[in-house]
C-alpha cells in the first residue's frame, strides 16, 4: 500500500507540537484553583488601593492552606474568608450550590417602602419589580421599581418606558428605588433619556488593563442623551436606603444630575462593580469587578454610596404604626 508521506509527515509534526505545548487547561487540583483565582484577580480588579487590599500578602497566608488534604468545607470556606477580606460585593463565586459572596453593609434600620400602600391610588401596575400609581391627595406620580433585572427589550419594562407619555399632566413625580438590587443599567437610561431635553454628564469610568494593579484605561464620561419628544421638567423626588445597589447606583446618578432632583432617605450601598465572569479550574464562576466609577465631581461611589440630599429614616415605632415616613418627606416637597 502506498502511504502519502506529506499527510504522515503532517501528523508526526502535529503530534510533536502537541507534546511541546502541551494541554493548557488548568489541572482541577486545590493549588491550581488557588493560583487561577489569584492571577485572575491580580490582573483583573480595580479596587486594590481603595481596599488596602495587598494581594501579596494574601497569597503568603493562604497558598500554604490549598493542598490535596483540603476538604471540600474547607476549600469552601477559605475562599470565603478571602473574599471576605476583598471586601466587595461584585467580586465572588457562584458554585453549584450557591454563592460565596461579600454582603455589603446595608445598615440595621429598615428604611423599606413596606408601608407605602396606604399613599397610592389609581394603580395602573402592580407586580413584585414595578408599581405604578398616583399619590393619594395630590397631583404627582408615584414609580415604585425594585428590579433593573433583564435587557432593555423585556416586557415588564414596557409600563415604565410608558409611563412617561402622561408625566406632563403631572405636578411631579416621585421615584422610590429602594430596595433596588440593580441589574441592567441600559433600563434606566433608556427611561430617564425619554423625558430630559438636555445631554447631561452622569457619570465617569474606566477599566482596569493587566499590566500592573494600578493600570486603567482613561475616564470615559457617561452621558443622558434625549432620546424623546417629551420634555419633563418638574420637581422629582428620589427615595433611596441602604439597599441600593450597584447598576440602581447608576440609576440614581442619572436622576443627580437633573437639577430639579431631590433625594431623600439614606445613603445607597455603594457597590459597583459591573464584573467580569471567569471559570474556575473547578467549574466555579469567579466574579471579578473590572472597573472604577465617580459621579461627575470625580467621587468614587464604591463602599461611599451616593448621600441623599436629606436623611430620613422610618423608626420601628413608625414602620410598626404603618407609615412611610420617608415617603411622607416626599410628598410634603409637593
Amino acid at each position: 500500500m502506498k502511504v502519502n508521506n506529506s499527510f504522515f509527515l503532517a501528523v508526526l509534526a502535529l503530534l510533536f507540537y502537541l507534546s511541546c505545548v502541551g494541554d493548557d487547561t488548568p489541572s482541577n487540583t486545590r493549588a491550581a484553583n488557588f493560583e487561577f483565582f489569584w492571577n485572575t484577580i491580580d490582573r483583573e480588579y480595580s479596587y486594590f488601593e481603595l481596599k488596602g487590599l495587598d494581594w501579596d500578602d494574601i497569597r503568603s497566608e493562604y497558598e500554604p492552606q490549598f493542598t490535596e488534604t483540603m476538604t471540600a468545607a474547607q476549600f469552601h470556606d477559605v475562599f470565603n474568608e478571602i473574599i471576605q477580606r476583598i471586601g466587595d460585593g461584585h467580586t465572588g463565586f457562584r458554585t453549584s450550590s450557591g454563592c460565596i459572596a461579600y454582603s455589603v453593609n446595608r445598615g440595621t434600620v429598615d428604611n423599606s417602602a413596606v408601608n407605602r400602600a396606604s399613599y397610592i391610588t389609581n394603580t395602573t401596575t402592580n407586580n413584585s419589580r414595578l408599581i405604578i400609581g398616583d399619590i393619594v391627595g395630590k397631583n404627582v406620580k408615584y414609580i415604585d421599581l425594585r428590579s433593573l433585572s433583564g435587557d432593555t427589550d423585556n416586557a415588564a419594562n414596557t409600563p415604565l418606558y410608558e409611563s412617561v407619555n402622561n408625566l406632563n399632566d403631572y405636578d411631579g413625580l416621585i421615584i422610590d428605588l429602594r430596595n433596588n438590587g440593580g441589574g441592567n443599567d441600559a433600563i434606566a437610561k433608556r427611561f430617564v433619556q425619554s423625558f430630559i431635553n438636555e445631554t447631561r454628564l452622569f457619570r465617569r469610568f474606566r477599566f482596569r488593563e493587566p499590566a500592573t494593579r494600578s493600570s486603567f484605561t482613561a475616564w470615559t464620561d457617561n452621558q443622558l442623551v434625549p432620546d424623546n419628544s417629551v420634555n419633563f421638567a418638574k420637581p422629582i423626588v428620589l427615595l433611596t436606603n441602604r439597599r441600593v445597589v450597584s447598576s440602581a447606583e447608576g440609576f440614581t446618578l442619572m436622576l443627580r444630575s437633573l437639577p430639579y432632583v431631590t433625594q431623600l432617605g439614606d445613603t445607597t450601598a455603594g457597590s459597583t462593580g459591573n464584573p467580569g465572569l471567569f471559570e474556575m479550574p473547578n467549574g466555579w464562576e469567579l466574579l471579578v469587578s473590572r472597573w472604577q466609577v465617580t459621579d461627575p465631581d470625580g467621587n468614587c461611589v464604591e463602599d461611599r454610596g451616593l448621600a441623599p440630599d436629606e436623611v430620613v429614616w422610618i423608626t420601628e415605632e413608625d414602620r410598626n404604626a404603618g407609615r412611610d415616613t420617608i415617603l411622607e418627606a416626599a410628598i410634603d416637597r409637593f
